[in-house]
C-alpha cells in the first residue's frame, strides 16, 4: 500500500481568530475542525504515517510570535511530526515538502487545515499536479466569510470544485473524516 501522509495547513492562532473586523472574523467551526484533525493525526501516527504541520510566515505572522503558533487545541508530536514553514499559499513552493515526501516514499496525501480557498486549495492542486494521490478532508478545512459568501458556502464550493476537477488527469478526491477513518485507519 502506498505511503500516506497527513498535511495540516496553517492552523495558526492569528489566522483562525481573525482580527475581529467584519472582513476578517473568526474562522468557521474551528473547535470541530481542531477535534477532527486531532482524530485524524492520532490515527495516522498510530498507523505509522507521517504528519506534517505547515505554518505560514509573513504578512503579520512572525515566526515564534503568539499568533504564528499552532492552535492551542492541536495535538502535535514534537519528536515525530514534521514542521514546515512557508511564505506563500503553496506549501511546496520554496520548501522542503516534496523532498521530504519523496524521501519517505509518500505517494498519498490527506490535506486539511485553514484557508479553504487559498492555502488548502493551492497546496492540494500543486500536490495533484506533482502526481500525488491527493485527498482533501471535506469536513476538516475552514475559512472566514468573504464578501457575500459565507464560510460554509466557500467550503462547500471548494469541495465541489475539487471533486469535479482534473489536474493533468489526476483528480483531487474529497472525503469526509468518518469515511477516511473507516477505510484508511480501521
Amino acid at each position: 500500500m502506498p505511503q500516506l501522509t497527513v498535511i495540516v495547513i496553517d492552523m495558526q492562532r492569528r489566522l483562525l481568530a481573525g482580527d475581529g473586523s467584519p472582513d476578517f472574523g473568526a474562522a468557521h467551526r474551528v473547535p470541530q475542525v481542531v477535534e477532527g484533525i486531532n482524530r485524524l493525526t492520532a490515527a495516522a501516527r498510530a498507523a505509522g504515517a507521517p504528519v506534517c504541520f505547515v505554518q505560514h510566515e509573513g504578512e503579520g505572522l512572525a515566526n515564534g510570535t503568539a499568533g504564528w503558533q499552532l492552535h492551542e487545541g492541536l495535538e502535535t508530536d514534537l519528536a515525530g511530526d514534521w514542521f514546515l514553514e512557508k511564505r506563500v499559499g503553496d506549501a511546496f513552493q520554496d520548501t522542503s515538502l516534496k523532498s521530504r515526501l519523496d524521501a519517505a516514499g509518500v505517494t498519498r496525501l490527506l490535506v486539511c487545515g485553514y484557508a479553504s480557498q487559498y492555502c488548502v486549495d493551492t497546496t492540494a492542486r500543486r500536490a495533484a499536479l506533482l502526481g500525488f494521490e491527493t485527498t482533501v478532508v471535506a469536513d476538516l478545512h475552514t475559512t472566514q466569510p468573504q464578501g457575500s459568501l459565507s464560510a460554509a458556502d466557500i467550503i462547500a464550493h471548494r469541495n465541489e470544485v475539487w471533486a469535479t476537477s482534473s489536474l493533468s488527469g489526476n483528480r483531487i478526491a474529497v472525503r469526509e473524516l468518518a469515511d477516511i477513518m473507516t477505510k484508511e485507519f480501521a
